[in-house]
C-alpha cells in the first residue's frame, strides 16, 4: 500500500511542476491517455488486492505492471526514448522466446 501511495505522489509531483490543470489536461490528452487508463487500473487494482482480497501474488504482480507503466510514463519524456524503448522491449522479446524454444523440447 505504501509504494502504491508513493507512486502516485509522484505522478502527482509533475502537477506541482506544472500546475495541476496543465497536468490533468496533459494526462488525459490523446497521447498519454492509454498511459492515464493503464496506470489508473494498476493502482487501482493493487490497492484492492492489497486492502480487500489481501493476496500477495496478485498484489506484486500489480505493483510491477505499475512500475512498468511508470517507466513509460518517464520514457515517454526523453526523446527518442519510445522508440528506444520499443526497441528493447522486441530485442528482450526475441531472447526470451529464442532461448524458451531451444530449451524447451515442444
Amino acid at each position: 500500500m505504501l509504494f502504491t501511495l508513493a507512486s502516485l505522489f509522484f505522478l502527482s509531483s509533475f502537477g506541482f511542476l506544472w500546475g495541476p490543470w496543465i497536468h490533468l489536461k496533459h494526462l488525459f490528452s490523446r497521447e498519454k491517455l492509454p498511459f492515464s487508463l493503464c496506470y489508473g487500473s494498476t493502482l487501482i487494482g493493487t490497492l484492492y488486492c492489497a486492502m480487500w482480497l489481501h493476496s500477495t501474488p496478485l498484489t506484486v504482480l500489480l505493483a510491477v505492471m505499475q512500475v512498468i507503466a511508470l517507466l513509460w510514463f518517464l520514457v515517454s519524456y526523453i526523446p527518442g526514448g519510445q522508440t528506444g524503448l520499443s526497441f528493447f522491449t522486441r530485442i528482450c522479446t526475441s531472447a526470451v522466446s529464442s532461448s524458451m524454444s531451444s530449451s524447451l523440447p515442444i
